[in-house]
């Protein structure tokens, strides 16, 4: 007796852009990786020299604030409130302009094709809840997937990916979320469906060790991000354009 095992829910495929020996030795975007680094660098040395002056900066400026104010309007009648000063409030301005300059070299690097076709990038796809398992079309109520995705296995894995990337001075990231029904590869399950053998395997469904990831009939997708990320912690978004 043969049967097959669905997963109806949402997948979400991954795909990371960073500076690797392999990538900035790549014939077409080498140079991309390359420049990305050298404005990278430069980035993290401002943030740096911001953290170090920022405190001192704030002071100079509220000083400065208050001694305009109390000049205009006479003294003590108005004040920078100091429950509302933030040294945050502080920016560096040539570090935003090579911010600037990442994200516009960025943009003019990826399109479709390049997301497609980079074959130095990193890439995994992981499921996300609220789906359900299906045998040959009907709903297992028994199976419960509630234990898998609130595992601390599949948050510390997801966990660990996300630690290794802010590590980087710089990363670009594509994901991408998509609504379907996935099987696992190859031919039918042989003998019973047992629920003892659906686990959870680097954060995919699987069964019989086999990932549930194979769509039958389409997807439907409703999350498609680009994404650059900093060192400074900040990201902003890029568009996805044509080639």
């Amino acid at each position: 007796m043969s049967f097959e095992v669905t997963y109806n829910g949402d997948i979400q495929y991954i795909k990371v852009f960073y500076s690797t020996e392999k990538t900035r030795a790549g014939k077409y975007y080498g140079e991309f990786y390359k420049k990305m680094d050298e404005l990278a660098s430069d980035l993290k040395r401002f943030k740096q020299e911001l953290d170090e002056d920022s405190e001192n900066a704030a002071k100079i400026a509220k000083d400065a604030a208050n001694k305009a104010l109390s000049e205009r309007f006479g003294s003590l009648r108005y004040i920078i409130d100091e429950h509302l000063w933030d040294e945050d409030m502080v920016i560096s301005k040539i570090l935003d302009d090579r911010k600037e300059e990442m994200l516009v070299l960025a943009q003019k690097t990826f399109n479709n094709e390049v997301l497609l076709e980079e074959d130095g990038a990193e890439e995994y796809k992981i499921h996300l809840a609220e789906g359900g398992i299906e045998v040959d079309g009907e709903s297992v109520e028994e199976t419960s997937l509630i234990d898998f995705f609130d595992s601390d296995d599949y948050h510390e894995s997801n966990g660990a990916k996300l630690a290794k990337l802010e590590k980087l001075d710089w990363f670009i990231i594509w994901s991408r979320t998509e609504a379907g029904e996935f099987k696992t590869e190859g031919v039918q399950h042989e003998g019973n469906y047992s629920s003892k053998e659906l686990k959870m395997e680097n954060c995919l469904l699987t069964y019989r060790d086999l990932p549930l990831v194979i769509p039958t009939n389409g997807t439907d997708i409703f999350s498609n991000e680009l994404e650059i990320h900093f060192v400074d912690e900040t990201r902003v978004s890029l568009e996805i354009s044509e080639a």
